[in-house]
């Protein structure tokens, strides 16, 4: 049943001079509401900024200021007037929703345009909303930047062209952009996506599952396992305690403290690893690029080393069971764990001191 409606119409407070040429129109609104009897908050701003940080006293405190740019009074304020903030509750979900003006025709005369003193209106309106921490989030919007800090619920973001920013999390994370950055920490779990944009992660304590197409990727302190992929960036692991995948197709895979299950593979790039104990199995593949793997002190292994065109180097001693040209294969330490390494027209690496 819906309890509350408000619309935050936003023309109490104006900041600034009436707006003309280069020149904004600035008004904000305050809305504070009691979070018993919510369970989740989404909010849908397709422009501006959100950003979501703990409220302690059990409310929902809505911050929004309206940006409006025009070329002259007139059309700012009709502006202002089309673009509004409706807040809701309904079956337990708090909506925050932003609406702007629909298209509109503009009559601009031709000498107005070359003399430069005409601006073609533009509205945003920016979101600071603090709430429960233990409240999970749904935050949506196509050019705007998200943001959270210090939510402990599950929360799930996207943006199109947006950035998107989730520092200190508590719960699972779900966030996808399309051009802009994706940075996460202290998630739960997280599953991460971005298409032109750099993806960052930090201190997730579950599972990671990262992908960008052009992207670097970046992952820092993970506590379980990892899956990650990208098309022309290069990934770079500090720490994959727990296992992990990961696969490019024309960027490097730089990864240290790799244990578990290890498979890592690119076309073009050049693979750098540090494996540390327990190790499981280990698959290492590049089709023209290098590949360097370093083993842990203490750490035993039943070893395949093959290459077509490139040279092969260990600096490990080896039981051997079989050397051509192009193949090495045997055994380190007494070990049985199987690590394979292998590239089309790449050198080989293999030596000791893995971290």
């Amino acid at each position: 049943m819906n309890r509350t409606l408000v619309a935050l119409l936003l023309s109490t407070t104006i900041l600034g001079r009436p707006a003309r040429a280069g020149e904004r129109l600035v008004e904000q609104s305050d809305r504070d509401l009691d979070a018993r009897g919510i369970a989740a908050l989404s909010v849908e701003n397709p422009r501006g900024a959100v950003r979501v940080s703990p409220d302690s006293g059990g409310r929902i405190h809505v911050k929004a200021v309206k940006i409006v740019r025009a070329n002259d009074r007139e059309a700012a304020q009709e502006f202002a007037r089309e673009t509004q903030v409706s807040l809701s509750t309904e079956g337990g979900r708090c909506r925050i929703t932003v609406r702007y003006p629909q298209r509109r025709q503009l009559h601009v005369g031709l000498w107005q345009m070359l003399r430069g003193d005409f601006d073609f209106p533009a509205v945003e309106i920016r979101l600071a909303i603090s709430a429960p921490p233990g409240l999970p989030l749904e935050l949506h919007s196509t050019s705007g930047d998200l943001a959270t800090e210090r939510m402990a619920g599950r929360q799930e973001l996207s943006t199109t062209s947006g950035e998107i920013d989730v520092f200190q999390a508590g719960d699972a994370v779900k966030a996808s952009g399309t051009s802009g950055s994706v940075r996460v920490s202290g998630a739960g779990s997280a599953w991460l996506r971005s298409v032109s944009g750099d993806v960052t992660a930090e201190s997730v304590g579950g599972p990671l599952d990262a992908h960008t197409t052009s992207g670097e990727l970046v992952v820092r302190g993970a506590r379980d396992s990892l899956a990650l992929g990208t098309v022309s960036g290069n990934i770079r692991v500090e720490g994959a305690p727990r296992g992990i995948v990961a696969t490019s197709t024309s960027g490097d895979i730089e990864a240290r403290g790799a244990a578990g299950g290890v498979r890592l593979g690119t076309a073009s790039g050049r693979v750098d690893v540090g494996l540390v104990p327990p190790l499981r199995e280990v698959d290492i593949s590049s089709s023209s690029g290098d590949i360097e793997a370093r083993l842990a002190d203490g750490v035993g292994c039943e070893v395949e080393l093959r290459t077509s065109n490139g040279s092969i180097d260990t600096s490990l001693p080896i039981e051997l069971s079989s050397v051509t040209r192009h193949r090495v294969s045997g055994r380190v330490r007494g070990g049985t764990t199987p690590v394979v390494l292998r590239t089309s027209s790449g050198d080989i690496r293999f030596g000791g001191g893995g971290s």
